[in-house]
């Protein structure tokens, strides 16, 4: 049965409140929109273990396309529990069977469409599962199954998940140093855009089209290093590393020496091997 339910309804009901509080405890919290789902998270989040909470609304999808999976190189591991299907008006998670698809790859390295960081679903190595209310399983595991992967709700309910994932390291990009040698308007125009790629991931691409422009009429030598850099940023649900990776594509298809700035990274380890290498491989 569908309900008309929208997001409001759902994050002002008691049992996602109440929920959050026992999660995150009086910690500030930030809602992320994405295509077809909704994350609560801590507005900081810690280093190395995360806590999310996921909102698929009737038939949503975690990834950008229902057909689509996402990678995660920022995982070490991580799991879901599925609490099962969602109403303002009850104080109790409804139980629903078969409801989230699980879509994933076996493999780490599956190839991608030409100019595209997310993979289509397809037929090697790819599987898929169906998973029921009060479920918990990995979605990446430290073997690489589930990389690439993405999670479907199959039904016309709410259903609310917990995402429990484990980071590996991380680098915090260091800007400053890599601006050092350009004029200031240049400087301001790089930080305007690290700043908008953290506040808005690849929803940028929607919003901010002049600035990525402007940002892909630089000169290369001058830009490249910075995007380099930017590739160590923060990933918080929307995408953020990925939103650097297409600009690199971007410019890299119109200046070809970008591509030895990459190589450089790989020795110098100044980046994510995974971004680099698949930029490498694409350009």
């Amino acid at each position: 049965m569908k309900h008309s339910y929208n997001i409001k309804h759902i994050l002002n009901s008691n049992i996602a409140k109440n929920l959050a509080r026992n999660l995150f405890g009086n910690s500030k919290t930030e809602v992320i929109e994405r295509p077809a789902s909704f994350i609560i998270k801590l507005k900081n989040e810690p280093e190395n273990k995360i806590n999310r909470i996921i909102l698929l609304p009737p038939h949503g999808f975690t990834a950008n396309k229902i057909n689509e999976t996402v990678p995660h190189p920022e995982v070490r591991k991580a799991k879901v529990e599925i609490k099962g299907g969602i109403r303002p008006d009850k104080s109790g998670f409804n139980p629903i069977k078969n409801c989230i698809k699980y879509q994933y790859y076996t493999i780490r390295n599956v190839n991608a469409t030409k100019g595209n960081l997310y993979i289509k679903i397809g037929e090697k190595h790819y599987k898929e599962d169906v998973k029921s209310s009060r479920q918990k399983f990995f979605v990446v595991r430290e073997n690489d199954i589930g990389f690439y992967h993405s999670l479907v709700n199959l039904t016309e309910e709410w259903v609310l998940l917990i995402l429990y994932k484990e980071l590996r390291l991380q680098k915090i990009p260091g800007l400053k140093q890599k601006l050092e040698k350009l004029d200031r308007n240049q400087q301001r125009t790089i930080y305007k855009l690290y700043e908008k790629i953290s506040l808005l991931g690849d929803a940028i691409f929607e919003k901010e089209n002049k600035l990525i422009d402007e940002i892909c009429e630089f000169d290369a030598d001058k830009i490249t290093p910075s995007l380099i850099e930017m590739l160590n940023i923060l990933e918080t649900g929307k995408h953020e590393p990925c939103t650097v990776f297409a600009i690199i594509l971007k410019l890299g298809r119109k200046t070809p020496k970008v591509i030895n700035y990459l190589k450089e990274a790989v020795k110098g380890r100044t980046a994510p091997r995974y971004y680099l290498d698949e930029l490498i491989s694409k350009l």
